[in-house]
């Protein structure tokens, strides 16, 4: 996937957000001009920007290793390569730093538990007078799969674009990747095309 086919514009100062499953990543440019409240909530998860959490607030109050144990080899195995396989201390600092280096990282977290489950990812590509273009990616911790919660993840999210005024959510998945298009499909999204490649699908949620 190449940054030159995707290039997205403001349409009556809406904003269109690209979402990618953790592919390569590209040289970005940090948005600190959108100014918005990014905390939102779920049935059973509340969402935060990841270091803005009271320690209070989690059952494990190290952002370090919250990390460590979410990036397991098979939670890990369809990033980037260089980001695959398991983590220790220093390779979850290494990767928290790369995250806030380039993009807003939001922390899910369960109500009842208080227990970090999930995040999700976001940031912004190209020229700001030429329109924006955000991605965004999520991930959910591998004890956590099947039951809902990644479905719910971004069924929140779409409810925090609708209060946003954001006008489209865009999902790029490796086709084989059958739990994240269900996630997807689960949340209305529609299949529009096929990379040219045909590496990845490509799903469109209009707001």
């Amino acid at each position: 996937m190449k940054i030159g086919r995707q290039i997205l514009f403001y349409f009556q100062k809406k904003i269109i957000i690209i979402i990618d499953f953790f592919q390569p990543n590209y040289k970005t440019m940090y948005y600190e001009e959108y100014k918005l409240n990014y905390d939102f909530t779920t049935k059973r998860l509340i969402v935060k920007e990841w270091h803005s959490f009271e320690p209070k607030e989690l059952d494990q109050p190290d952002l370090v290793n919250i990390v460590e144990e979410m990036l397991v080899p098979e939670v890990t195995r369809r990033f980037p390569v260089m980001w695959r396989g398991s983590y220790d201390k220093k390779r979850a600092k290494f990767w928290i730093q790369e995250r806030d280096s380039e993009s807003k990282t939001l922390l899910a977290v369960e109500k009842e538990t208080q227990k970090p489950l999930g995040y999700i990812n976001f940031f912004r590509e190209g020229d700001p007078s030429h329109g924006t273009f955000l991605r965004l990616g999520y991930l959910v911790s591998r004890v956590m799969w099947n039951n809902g919660l990644a479905t719910e993840l971004v069924e929140g999210f779409i409810s925090w674009c609708k209060e946003n005024n954001i006008s489209t959510v865009l999902a790029r998945v490796d086709p084989d990747n059958i739990a994240s298009i269900r996630v997807l499909e689960k949340n209305n999204f529609l299949t529009e095309t096929t990379d040219a490649n045909g590496i990845s699908l490509l799903f469109v949620y209009d707001i």
